[in-house]
């Protein structure tokens, strides 16, 4: 097994969790969460959830099912999240309305992107390697 899925649901909730809490502190703090452009023009609640624990979730599963054939697939898809989230992060900076959006979301995208680092993170595998020697 290429690693364990509880690992990408665990990661997801997570994700989900902290990126709420940050866009509750941004809305306290006086950042409007308004785009001019893009996907949509007001960032709400429901956003948050929508677009961080579904992806997390169901690219995490795809990633299982192919690594459990290729699990060299697990590295390259670990890095290529990281990789489109940060490019993502920087995105945020165009289209934000305010500074305060800007860095709140970028935030939130740094969040998923560890998230998604440590969910479909392959190490575990070393270590069951490792302890299936000693017990040998």
């Amino acid at each position: 097994m290429p690693f364990n899925f509880a690992q990408v649901v665990i990661a997801a909730f997570g994700a989900m969790v902290l990126s709420a809490l940050a866009y509750f502190i941004a809305r306290v703090i006086g950042a409007s969460m308004e785009y001019s452009g893009g996907l949509f023009q007001n960032l709400d609640f429901i956003h948050i959830v929508r677009f961080t624990a579904p992806p997390i979730l169901v690219l995490g599963f795809l990633t299982f099912l192919i690594g459990r054939s290729k699990p060299e697939f697990c590295r390259i898809a670990q890095w290529v999240g990281v990789a489109a989230l940060l490019v993502s992060a920087v995105v945020q900076w165009f289209f934000a309305e305010d500074w305060g959006t800007g860095l709140v979301v970028t935030i939130m995208h740094l969040v998923v992107a560890g998230s998604w680092y440590l969910a479909v993170n392959y190490s575990n595998k070393k270590f069951n390697d490792l302890d299936a020697l000693e017990n040998a």
